[in-house]
């Protein structure tokens, strides 16, 4: 196993427990406030979003290193093995080609949003923006990682069936 799975394995694994953790006790925290104490929260549902889109975006390269991600394998499974390693690498191939336009676009959105210190406008008026459009290029660079390296197994694989 190549070290962007296993970094990529251990941030799904580790970091999606911490983060429901985190998004569990808040919820937990802000429902509290405002129903039994009548004091609700100004950052609870802004945090909560924050965290539940940043592990979103973040959790794309875990699902691609577990090969949980979404393929029709009724059609998939229709065809010979030779057959299913070439859409393999096909499908890498046009996988990263799409991640790399995400993280070309991603990082022009994130840049000034980290340079001019974006944040809501909301009664919290956090930072949340600012820290959700830079996940989205450091999950799309940890996609394209984790492509290249499964672009690389099915290479390898395809190889040795000719």
């Amino acid at each position: 196993m190549s070290i962007v799975s296993t970094f990529n394995r251990k941030l799904g694994e580790y970091g999606s427990a911490a983060a429901y953790i985190a998004v569990f006790v808040i919820t937990i925290y802000d429902v509290g406030m405002r129903y039994f104490l009548d004091a609700p929260s100004v950052w609870g549902l802004e945090l909560v979003i924050a965290i539940a889109g940043m592990h979103y975006v973040l959790a794309g390269a875990y699902t691609l290193a577990e090969d949980k991600h979404v393929r029709i394998d009724v059609v998939y499974n229709l065809f010979a093995p030779r057959t299913q390693r070439l859409l393999d690498v096909l499908s890498c191939l046009l996988t990263i080609l799409f991640l790399c336009i995400v993280v070309y676009y991603g990082s022009a959105q994130a840049y000034p949003s980290v340079m001019s210190g974006e944040t809501s406008g909301g009664g919290w008026d956090s930072h949340a923006p600012m820290f959700m459009k830079a996940a989205i290029p450091v999950g799309a660079t940890l996609m394209v990682l984790e492509s290249l390296n499964k672009l690389k197994i099915a290479c390898g694989a395809l190889r040795n069936e000719w």
